[in-house]
């Protein structure tokens, strides 16, 4: 699964009645599904959808689909998971998780993905510029000759994605993705949708349930995002969470002498010092001695491996330290990983979806000089993290579709009870934001899980699970505010 699920959209594009006016005929025309086999007990499918809804006989693309048929014989419907993003190709991810869920989802339960519009196999959005000199660029510029730099790097590669993909980039918003959603479920032949949703899922899962509250079964929203929240808001708060949670990783590696980046009980000293290395001159590899590890690649190979809490911090505690005994190797793998870097830099096709999907989603980040303003602040609050983060969206500055109005209605007024899970470390999306949106939602339960990693289920926390499986099952939710 791709790791770029870390930088999430806020905002969107859709009023919820004018999406169950203007769009409700053509979400009502289901298209039948020619399933083929695909291997591994899969079978793929096509669905065509238009390119713009307010075209629908217009030009259309096709969403890559995939199912996994339920195991057993009291069969519920179909379940759709979605893995967040925006970006991800979901067709893969549920190759990847199928065995993993639940015994009792697999039973009663088809197993449906697809990939949304602009990511994977649908319609990709596909920006020609190479990768690496975007990342051969400062992201925490320390002077105005470097921040020139980084511009040019991102302006240089947003004009590609203008090329490549100029007539796709205005129609991948969320808001259309839903309507893509709708299609599904009717092919599918549902009269109601049962969804997970997973950090931007739950973006994507609050439009579906308010653009279409009737049409819902059960919605589950992991890691869940606010809605309301500001641009500048929710980069400051994943600043403030990566940076809690690298000081926790540091302060657990301090008191534990099976550390391999121990460093006497002062690793934070040593972190700093081979950061500082890194931003003077890149760091070797061995395996890649063409390539090496600069500060962009080195806070990416952090940020990357933060995802997974404390069950990654052994590993990034050794990539660390092998790359201060001159081997960066793991770590040049880890900010790989982050951009979906693949075949010489020239493939990065999830992050190419993920800028253009978060800066059609908004909201408005300003302009280049607001975002160096923004920067400044970020830095403050996180000093190791902060100014990559926000650099990393800096494409939305410059991107050549304006962002959409902001979205309004995403209450699920009229939808049957939602569980939405926020856990408590979460460096993504904090549990502040699973909170709001419960409570901004008609009906809805919060469930909090204890944890740093990004969102909780299927991550080994039994009680979540249990608590999902027996929501999609018998819609029965936790207690509100209830803790696993």
């Amino acid at each position: 699964m791709v790791i770029v699920t870390l930088f999430v959209a806020l905002g969107g594009s859709v009023d919820t009645a004018d999406a169950r006016t203007a769009h409700g005929a053509i979400e009502d025309q289901p298209t039948s599904l020619a399933w083929r086999d695909c291997g591994e007990s899969f079978e793929c499918a096509s669905l065509p959808v238009p390119l713009d809804y307010s075209r629908p006989d217009g030009a259309t693309i096709d969403l890559a689909v995939i199912r996994h048929r339920a195991q057993g014989a009291r069969r519920i419907g179909a379940l759709v998971l979605n893995p967040g993003g925006p970006g991800a190709p979901a067709v893969s991810y549920l190759r990847g998780i199928a065995d993993l869920l639940p015994r009792e989802l697999r039973e009663r339960f088809d197993l449906v993905s697809f990939d949304p519009r602009g990511t994977g196999e649908s319609s990709p959005v596909v920006c020609d510029a190479n990768i690496d000199p975007v990342l051969d660029a400062n992201f925490s510029p320390r002077d105005g000759e470097e921040r020139a730099e980084l511009v040019t790097a991102f302006r240089s590669l947003v004009d590609s994605c203008a090329r490549a993909s100029g007539p796709v980039l205005p129609h991948v918003g969320t808001a259309d993705t839903a309507r893509d959603l709708d299609r599904l479920r009717a092919a599918i032949g549902d009269e109601t949708l049962s969804f997970v949703g997973q950090s931007y899922g739950t973006y994507l899962g609050t439009n579906y349930a308010s653009m279409f509250p009737g049409r819902v079964r059960s919605i589950v929203l992991d890691g869940a995002i606010d809605p309301g929240a500001s641009g500048d808001a929710v980069a400051l708060g994943q600043a403030r969470g990566f940076e809690r949670a690298l000081d926790d990783f540091l302060a657990d590696c301090a008191v534990n002498q099976a550390c391999p980046f121990q460093h006497d009980g002062r690793p934070g000293a040593a972190y700093d010092a081979l950061r500082a290395r890194a931003m003077r001159a890149p760091l070797a590899t061995l395996r890649n001695a063409d390539r090496t590890v600069n500060g962009t690649r080195f806070d990416a190979a952090v940020l990357g491996a933060l995802y997974a809490g404390p069950a990654g911090w052994k590993a990034l505690a050794q990539a660390l330290a092998d790359a201060e005994d001159g081997n960066a190797a793991t770590l040049l793998g880890y900010a790989d990983a982050f951009v979906d870097r693949e075949s010489a830099g020239t493939r990065h096709q999830a992050l190419d979806a993920f800028w253009a999907i978060t800066c059609l989603d908004g909201p408005p980040v300003g302009d280049i000089a607001a975002a160096a303003r923004l920067e400044v602040r970020a830095a403050r609050t996180a000093p190791r993290l902060g100014a990559f983060l926000v650099n990393f969206s800096l494409p939305c500055s410059m991107w050549p579709v304006p962002p959409a109005a902001p979205p309004s209605g995403l209450t699920a007024a009229g939808a049957p009870p939602i569980l939405v899970i926020g856990t408590t470390d979460d460096p993504a999306t904090p549990l502040v934001s699973a909170s709001r949106l419960a409570r901004s939602l008609d009906r809805a339960a919060l469930l909090v899980a204890a944890g740093e990693q990004h969102t909780s289920f299927l991550v080994g926390n039994v009680c979540v699970d249990r608590a999902v499986t027996r929501y999609l099952v018998e819609r029965v939710l936790p207690r509100h505010g209830a803790r696993c």
